[in-house]
């Protein structure tokens, strides 16, 4: 046993004698290929691609930046967002774009006539000197980034240096859900360098620093720019330093029959089955509706929606004609003398075009407008005795139909969004 383990222990020296040895070529081998690409090695009958690649990197330092000892390092930038997603339930806006960078390196500077009339060369980015920028209203503790994606950036024989990586910023967002499904996102996303301060390195905007002409539409939000500032910003912990930052601002919004179904119960004659059946079935769907939303509702708006409270009150008009539906049908058939002030309104309601025209019918209307004629008001009372109850109740109705119109007309007003 002791045999086997001290041969383990050999062959665990073994390996890692091997990982070192590999390790070792890796490094030779890396430094090797930045001597052929960096390093001031002569090289004969290359082509002029790698001579001027050679020309430009013999004693360049992607670490220092570009005019440090004289001038800040100016950088224009451009935002082309690609693709949009926002989690409601998490509060973060992720939006995947291109980001332009250009800016001015003095030491990547050439004659194109000594290298067969070449103006601009591909290099990756790695091998430049590039500008941070990171999200500062993103989970910095996880997404900070302070390096730019590797991507292929052009280098101009005049210095002048242009990289579009794919970028992807993700950006606290609170939802407001106060008009949900109406809802509108205001999001920000705020961008600056971590390394560099206003002194040294100045951000400037390409036109209106943003282009929407790749972008794709999202499935459920519609994404809308809004505005783009750059501002510099002290904060308490660096009284004496300036912070530049680049604000976007972005807008989003949603792409956009219990209303009827009330006022169809009212519409109805309070002595008709139908109505009663269509009654119930306006509650059973507005409660339906109210616990469907209860499932499809975020939770974690900073108010509540204004549409439970739209169902809310929508519900209370539903229970109303139910219960009035309930209470005119037994009003109808009662066979009590009406009380005096009950029957002077039933009258004077009788007494005008507009009150026949909607309380009674066809032929009971035209007896009532020839008694008027006639000036004999005792037959149009006597008239309105026999079906005095009826003629109330018909007179109830309208009166709660057009107050359930008014109280819609209000509640839309208040709690559905104008835009």
């Amino acid at each position: 046993m002791r045999i086997l383990q001290v041969f383990g222990f050999f062959i665990i020296l073994w390996q890692d004698r091997v990982d070192s040895i590999y390790l070792d070529a890796l490094i030779a081998a890396k430094l090797q290929e930045d001597v052929v690409i960096r390093g001031c090695k002569n090289l004969e009958d290359t082509t002029p691609l790698l001579r001027l690649k050679k020309y430009l990197f013999c004693n360049y330092d992607s670490t220092v930046r570009p005019n440090h000892d004289e001038t800040v390092t100016n950088v224009t930038l451009r935002l082309m967002p690609k693709i949009m997603d926002y989690s409601g339930d998490a509060g973060i806006l992720t939006l995947h774009s291109w980001m332009s960078f250009s800016w001015t390196d003095t030491r990547l500077t050439w004659t194109p006539n000594d290298f067969d009339g070449v103006t601009y060369i591909h290099i990756k980015s790695y091998e430049l000197w590039v500008p941070d920028l990171c999200v500062y209203t993103g989970d910095m503790s996880n997404d900070l980034v302070l390096e730019m994606p590797t991507t292929d950036c052009l280098v101009f024989n005049t210095g002048s240096v242009v990289c579009v990586p794919a970028v992807k910023y993700m950006s606290k967002c609170d939802g407001d859900y106060t008009y949900w499904p109406y809802d509108q996102q205001m999001c920000h996303i705020v961008l600056g360098s971590w390394l560099y301060g206003p002194e040294e390195l100045e951000f400037h905007l390409e036109g209106n620093g943003i282009s929407m002409d790749s972008y794709e539409n999202n499935t459920l939000y519609d994404l809308k720019f809004v505005d783009v500032v750059i501002h510099v910003k002290k904060y308490k912990c660096c009284p004496d330093e300036t912070f530049p930052k680049i604000d976007y601002t972005f807008l989003l919004t949603r792409h956009h029959a219990l209303i009827l179904l009330t006022l169809t119960v009212l519409w109805l004659d309070s002595r008709s089955v139908e109505r009663t059946a269509v009654a119930s079935v306006n509650l059973i769907c507005h409660l339906l509706c109210i616990y469907d939303l209860h499932w499809q509702l975020p939770y974690n708006g900073i108010n509540p929606p204004n549409i439970m409270l739209f169902y809310r009150d929508s519900l209370a008009l539903a229970i109303f004609a139910l219960i009035l539906t309930t209470l005119l049908r037994k009003l109808q058939n009662m066979s009590t003398d009406m009380p005096n002030w009950i029957s002077s309104t039933t009258v004077f309601v009788l007494n005008n075009s507009a009150g026949r025209f909607l309380v009674l019918n066809d032929e009971e209307s035209k007896i009532a407008g020839e008694s008027i004629v006639n000036e004999d008001s005792s037959n149009l009372q006597k008239f309105g005795m026999k079906k005095s109850w009826r003629y109330f109740a018909a007179i109830v109705e309208w009166l709660s139909f057009f107050c359930v119109i008014l109280t819609y007309v209000i509640i839309l007003i208040t709690l559905v969004p104008t835009g």
